[in-house]
């Protein structure tokens, strides 16, 4: 039987983040205010960046991660999946940490976070787990996809940067090297997209509802050659 190779589409899964009653502390900076009417209070030029590149799959510091979060609302916070967001940051708690902390995410894994009460000072029972990226691999085959668009190319780099919506299963084709190495990394030019080996999709096809699963946005993709 043929690895299997799936690619993911839950940074663009907005609901994970929406309304969640959570404000940040970000390293060097004092606490976020509550927000007022969920309204998400400007960063900074240096966290907006460090989100920048977190969607583009980068390996981060910690400092360049939120520091800590504290909840102003307990009842929207309650509203917060397994897999959520936090300033930007994909974050995750109890099975879909169990899944992931399993598998080689390359040279990042998962970080562990503080979320504090109103307080800031008492924590919640977690754990929490932020998402640092750490793999990257050559394998996407964009002359053999579907329902993608090229937006451009780095003026320095030279590197095409590619859209993909609307995904399907089969629309995405990946090289053989997609079966080598970590079992969840970013390709080059496909931002916000993760891609997954088979072995963390049935463990979390096994840990999960189809329901909570469904947050991932899963799609299988083809191995061609």
């Amino acid at each position: 039987m043929v690895d299997q190779v799936w690619i993911s589409e839950v940074l663009s899964n907005g609901d994970l983040g929406n309304k969640l009653g959570i404000r940040q502390k970000w390293y060097g900076e004092p606490w976020e205010a509550p927000y007022v009417r969920h309204i998400v209070p400007k960063k900074s030029d240096y966290v907006r960046a460090a989100i920048l590149r977190h969607f583009a799959g980068y390996t981060l510091k910690r400092e360049e991660l939120p520091e800590a979060s504290a909840v102003y609302s307990m009842s929207d916070f309650k509203r917060a999946k397994d897999v959520f967001f936090v300033g930007g940051f994909l974050a995750v708690k109890g099975p879909v940490a169990d899944v992931l902390a399993k598998f080689d995410l390359g040279a990042g894994g998962l970080v562990p976070y503080m979320i504090y009460d109103a307080d800031e000072k008492t924590p919640l029972p977690g754990p929490f787990y932020l998402v640092n990226f750490g793999s990257f691999k050559d394998c996407f085959l964009p002359e053999l996809s579907a329902n993608i668009e090229k937006i451009g190319t780095h003026h320095q780099t030279g590197q095409t940067h590619w859209s993909l919506c609307y995904l399907e299963d089969g629309d995405i084709a990946v090289s053989p090297a997609a079966l080598v190495g970590a079992d969840i990394w970013m390709c080059p030019g496909v931002e916000g997209r993760i891609f997954m080996r088979d072995g963390v999709v049935e463990a979390l096809r096994t840990s999960l509802s189809e329901a909570d699963r469904s947050e991932f946005r899963l799609h299988r993709c083809k191995v061609i050659g």
